[in-house]
């Protein structure tokens, strides 16, 4: 039985695990130790406090990912995709036209210092050590839970670090729980290889643990390793194994694209396109949801504020990237709004109190991968595997969903023509700022034409991680260093 995100009370998760988001100066990030019985031996005793645990890392990754809004700065707002509102004063720097100059953030620390992810980490880390040693008898679907929670604590650890590595490259990987965090040796970075073929250990685990299908994608199943396994491999540029991953998801994981007149069910936690998502809806029991991490792309009339205070749809890239009319996308996913036009997957506005009708809370879950983001995926292998033809059929599979013109038999199917496809469907979910640097800057194909602002000397010092903000982490670990490009700019 699956319960660790939506019924335990968020009260008794942030209660138990307070050590973990509460960083005292003395005290290292990499190895936070429990102040409470959950590294008590008591507590690793049944299966229900694993869930609790298990509940107690979902709910720091989710903190971790939308502090600040970091999902969508790093993955959305360094692209072309959105127009800062004037409030947004110190995020000129880090927009196209302000060069992506990542060392210039005030008042957006979650950026810069990756802390609250080695939270994730080290309980993780208590997940994987602790559950293979409590009997079976001790969980209340016995072996196969056992299994499942094991191996959803190493998908969110495997996911956690490549989270990271896709941000800040290079973590600091660390691979088991520490006994004294007041004597922890300093330790150095991890190369990116390093990082990556310790998630794909760990995603292979987890998809040997986990069951074939979930019945809720808020929870990891065999699908989901598959889906990070695939991105994994891509971002390694191993398009055979990606490939591969994305083959598994597409035959086996059952999953089908949403239709295009229910196409926003995606975002509503409704859809068979689904395959991994994090929850941030709202009940009134255990509520989750937040109302300034997807209020970022509204202002009225949906929400009482203007867009001076949000992020608006760049209608010059859009209408450029939409070229096509028949593409019923554009309909779906946008909307006007007083003074600019507003991004419309995340609109389940929820005004919950009626005693404070202007308070609110956006009723949406956060989808992290899905059946179209696969078969793109899988489109971008086998343009560079040169199975042109399937890379076409995968695109047209995406496109006849939106009512789009598919291409035609001989039409041109490049990197360009898959990185623009992916933009379309994938508009404002964090995903464009990681397939440029995967399929464009990292790319050798493109080496003499780098898209703005890039330079060969930047991308070469691998300019395009973000900067680490050493005078909070380096008196924390002494062998840490900053990435290569930032120590001179």
């Amino acid at each position: 039985m699956n319960i660790h995100f939506k019924m335990i009370p968020r009260r008794t998760i942030v209660l138990g695990l307070l050590f973990l988001v509460l960083l005292p100066s003395c005290k290292k990030y990499l190895y936070l130790k429990p102040e409470d019985s959950t590294y008590d031996k008591v507590f690793w005793a049944s299966g229900a406090n694993v869930e609790k645990a298990l509940a107690g890392a979902s709910g720091l990754f989710r903190d971790a990912i939308t502090a600040s809004r970091l999902h969508f700065i790093v993955g959305d707002f360094v692209t072309s995709e959105f127009l800062r509102g004037s409030d947004f004063w110190n995020f000129e720097a880090l927009s196209i036209d302000g060069q992506n100059n990542y060392a210039y953030t005030p008042y957006i620390e979650p950026v810069s210092n990756w802390t609250s992810f080695y939270g994730v980490i080290n309980q993780c880390h208590l997940i994987v050590e602790n559950t293979p040693n409590i009997d079976d008898s001790k969980f209340e679907g016995g072996a196969d839970q056992k299994k499942q929670l094991l191996g959803e604590g190493y998908f969110l650890r495997a996911l956690t670090y490549f989270y990271m590595l896709r941000i800040w490259g290079e973590p600091v990987v660390t691979r088991h729980s520490v006994v004294d965090p007041l004597n922890v040796p300093p330790v150095p970075r991890s190369t990116d290889e390093e990082t990556l073929g310790y998630c794909i250990e760990d995603l292979l685990k987890a998809a040997d643990l986990l069951p074939p299908k979930s019945d809720n994608p808020v929870y990891a199943d065999k699908n989901a390793a598959w889906a990070l396994l695939a991105h994994i491999y891509a971002w390694k540029h191993d398009y055979e194994n990606a490939e591969k991953y994305c083959d598994e998801v597409i035959s086996k994981g059952g999953y089908t694209l949403e239709p295009i007149d229910t196409y926003t069910n995606i975002w509503d936690a409704q859809s068979g396109e689904t395959i991994f998502e994090v929850f941030l809806k709202y009940d009134k029991g255990n509520n989750e949801a937040q109302k300034d991490f997807f209020n970022i792309f509204l202002f009225n009339p949906i929400v009482n504020k203007g867009n001076n205070s949000s992020w608006a749809v760049n209608t010059d890239y859009a209408d450029e990237l939409f070229g096509d009319e028949n593409d019923q996308r554009y309909a779906k996913i946008f909307t006007n709004g007083q003074g600019g036009v507003m991004l419309s997957k995340y609109t389940g506005v929820n005004h919950f109190d009626p005693n404070r009708p202007d308070e609110y809370v956006i009723d949406n879950n956060l989808v992290l991968f899905r059946l179209a983001d696969i078969k793109l995926l899988k489109a971008e292998a086998c343009v560079k595997l040169n199975q042109v033809a399937e890379a076409r059929k995968e695109i047209n599979d995406i496109r006849n969903r939106a009512q789009a013109t598919p291409l035609a038999d001989n039409a041109s199917c490049s990197m360009e023509t898959v990185f623009d496809e992916r933009a379309r469907e994938l508009y404002g979910e964090g995903s464009l700022a990681f397939d440029n640097i995967r399929m464009k800057l990292t790319n050798p194909d493109y080496a003499q034409t780098l898209p703005d602002p890039f330079t060969p000397e930047r991308v070469k010092a691998k300019g395009y991680y973000w900067p680490l903000a050493m005078r909070i982490l380096l008196p924390q670990n002494a062998l840490l260093t900053q990435n290569e490009w930032w120590k001179n700019h």
